[in-house]
């Protein structure tokens, strides 16, 4: 039923799907009837999704064109805010024809991914990462970053800077999977007995030194993306 096919039907769903509007809160009704749209909105641009593109030159090319523009996109999720993982579970449903299913086959589903839903994450923040680029090559280096990194070797470089703690080291490290969510950050939920975020924060930030060179400067490149607190509210609660 979810099947290796299905799983990259699903990650086509998110990058080839309908255009939507600026950042904003999820939809109102139940997620089970959340629409393509819908659910590209949550995942792509929402108060818990948010992206940064970081351009370079790769060389002289040739002709009128001159310089040829690299565009590296990297694509930030709280993967642990509830919203995000309904998103992705619906996405699933919709790929897999959930609402055509007879009803023993739907609880089958539901079984199958119960645990995305009712993920354990009282004491961890989970942000997931995906990158695309123009450029093959960096696409392969990525890939091999993300597969070969550890957590202990990403602690100077990938931070959660709190209002209030200001950076939060990272826990643990996940490399992506099959199932197309990208690679996973995590982060304590709380410090000291501080929460890493709270109601009265303005924002969180995301704070990520890519090992990707931009060959007009020489240097690395920073990724760092905003999130503001007050919008990530879910169904009346702080959710990330």
């Amino acid at each position: 039923m979810t099947s290796r096919r299905g799983t990259l039907a699903a990650i086509l769903f998110l990058l080839l799907g309908a255009e939507h509007s600026p950042a904003q809160e999820a939809p109102k009704e139940p997620f089970e009837k959340w629409n393509r749209n819908q659910i590209n909105q949550v995942i792509n641009d929402s108060p818990w999704a948010h992206n940064q593109t970081l351009s370079t030159a790769m060389g002289s090319g040739s002709g009128v064109q001159g310089e040829k523009e690299i565009f590296n996109k990297f694509t930030v999720r709280f993967f642990s805010a509830l919203p995000i993982r309904q998103a992705y579970v619906r996405m699933m449903q919709i790929v897999n024809k959930y609402d055509e299913m007879a009803p023993e086959q739907r609880a089958e589903f539901d079984t199958r991914f119960k645990r995305a839903l009712n993920l354990d994450v009282t004491d961890r923040v989970i942000v997931a990462l995906e990158f695309a680029s123009n450029d093959p090559e960096a696409n392969r280096e990525m890939k091999h970053f993300f597969e070969i990194s550890k957590a202990e070797t990403l602690k100077q470089n990938v931070y959660l800077i709190s209002q209030h703690l200001g950076r939060v080291e990272l826990r643990e490290y996940f490399p992506p999977s099959s199932d197309g969510t990208g690679a996973k950050f995590i982060f304590p939920r709380s410090v000291n007995g501080k929460q890493l975020i709270e109601p009265g924060d303005k924002e969180v930030r995301f704070e990520f030194y890519v090992p990707l060179v931009d060959r007009r400067s020489g240097s690395s490149q920073k990724l760092n993306i905003a999130f503001k607190v007050p919008q990530m509210s879910y169904k009346g609660e702080l959710s990330f």
